[in-house]
C-alpha cells in the first residue's frame, strides 16, 4: 500500500500549487486523459496488488470502518465525535477504517493518529480552514489535460493544516489506521493521518472491499447519498452473511439523521428480522454507548 510520504512527495506548505507535483495529483491526472486499454490492464493489476497488499495487513486483526459525509465540517459536533470514538476504539486494539477523504472520513484517521490527548489542541489545528473547497469536482476541468489552479490553491490552503499536525507527531508516536479512496474521486485527495493507503482506481472495487473488510462493525455517521448507498450494500452483505458474519451497523444519530430525516430502522429491522436487528444494529445519539455496543 502507499503511505502519505509516498502519495504526497513534494507537497510543501510554503509553495502553493506544489500538490500537482505529487505523485497522488499526477496519477489522478493521467485517470483523466489517458482511458487506453493498456492504461485499464495495467490499473486493474495495479488493484489487485493493493487488495493483496491490503489483506495482509487485516490479517490478525480486529477492524472497524467509519461512513459519513464527505462535506462536514472540521468544526461539526459530528467530526469531533467520531474523531474521539476512533481515538478510543484505536486505543482498545482496533484497526480503523474508512474512504480516506475529507469529513467525516478524515475524522476517523484523525482520532486514530493522535489518540484522545491530542485531540483538542488537533481540532483547533484544523479549525482554521475548517470546510473542504468547494467546486472540486473542477479540480481537472472536463476535457482538458491540465488542473485548474485556482481550485489548486484553495485546495492547497484546506491540506496545508493537516499537514502540519502530522509532522508534529513524532512516527513513533502516529496511530495507525487504514485510509481506503479511490482516484475516481481523485479530486478529494486522501489524508495524511492514514497511515496506511490503499488507493483504488477502480471504485466498485473499493466501495465493496470497504464494507467486506469491516467485518466487526461500522459506525454511519450523518451522510447523504453516498452514506445511503453504503448502508444498503452493507444490508445486503449482512443479510446474506456474504463473508460468512454478520457486521454490527451503528447509527450516530445526531440531529435525528437516521431515526427522523432518513428513518433506517424502518427497512432495515423488517429485512434482517427482530432477533438480528436487535443483536446486531444500534441507532444511538451516545457515544459511549457506540463504543460499548462495538467492543463487548
Amino acid at each position: 500500500m502507499y503511505s502519505p510520504s509516498e502519495l504526497f512527495a513534494g507537497f510543501d506548505a510554503a509553495r502553493v500549487g506544489s500538490y500537482v507535483d505529487t505523485l497522488d495529483a499526477q496519477t489522478y491526472l493521467a485517470t483523466r486523459v489517458d482511458n487506453s486499454t493498456r492504461a485499464g490492464v495495467t490499473r486493474a493489476l495495479h488493484d489487485h496488488a493493493i487488495t493483496v497488499a491490503r489483506d495482509e495487513l487485516l490479517v490478525g486483526r480486529t477492524v472497524m470502518a467509519v461512513m459519513g459525509g464527505h462535506g462536514r465540517s472540521r468544526s461539526e459536533d459530528a467530526y469531533r465525535v467520531v474523531a474521539t470514538l476512533s481515538a478510543r476504539l484505536t486505543k482498545s486494539g482496533v484497526l480503523m477504517a474508512s474512504g480516506g477523504g475529507p469529513g467525516i472520513m478524515e475524522a476517523t484517521h484523525l482520532g486514530a493518529l493522535c489518540g484522545e490527548g491530542g485531540l483538542a489542541d488537533a481540532l483547533k489545528l484544523l479549525s482554521t480552514l475548517p470546510v473542504f473547497p468547494h467546486g472540486m469536482s473542477a479540480l481537472v476541468p472536463k476535457g482538458s489535460d491540465h488542473f485548474d489552479l485556482s481550485l489548486v490553491a484553495a485546495l492547497h490552503q484546506w491540506q496545508v493544516p493537516a499537514f502540519e499536525l502530522v509532522d508534529s507527531i513524532p512516527p513513533v508516536e502516529r496511530g495507525i489506521s487504514l485510509a481506503i479512496p479511490t482516484w475516481f474521486y481523485g479530486h478529494e485527495p486522501p489524508t495524511p493521518f492514514a497511515t496506511h493507503i490503499a488507493k483504488y482506481f477502480h471504485n466498485a472495487i473499493r466501495e465493496d472491499g470497504l464494507l467486506a473488510i469491516a467485518g466487526d462493525g461500522i459506525i454511519y455517521a450523518p451522510g447523504s447519498a453516498g452514506t445511503i448507498q453504503e448502508i444498503f450494500q452493507d444490508a445486503a452483505q449482512n443479510h446474506y452473511e456474504s463473508f460468512g458474519r454478520f457486521s454490527p451497523m451503528v447509527f450516530l444519530d445526531i440531529d435525528e439523521h437516521w431515526s427522523r430525516r432518513f428513518p433506517v430502522e424502518n427497512i432495515l429491522r423488517p429485512l434482517f428480522g427482530d432477533e438480528r436487528y436487535a443483536r446486531w444494529v444500534l441507532i444511538t445519539t451516545d457515544p459511549d454507548e457506540v463504543f460499548n455496543f462495538l467492543t463487548q
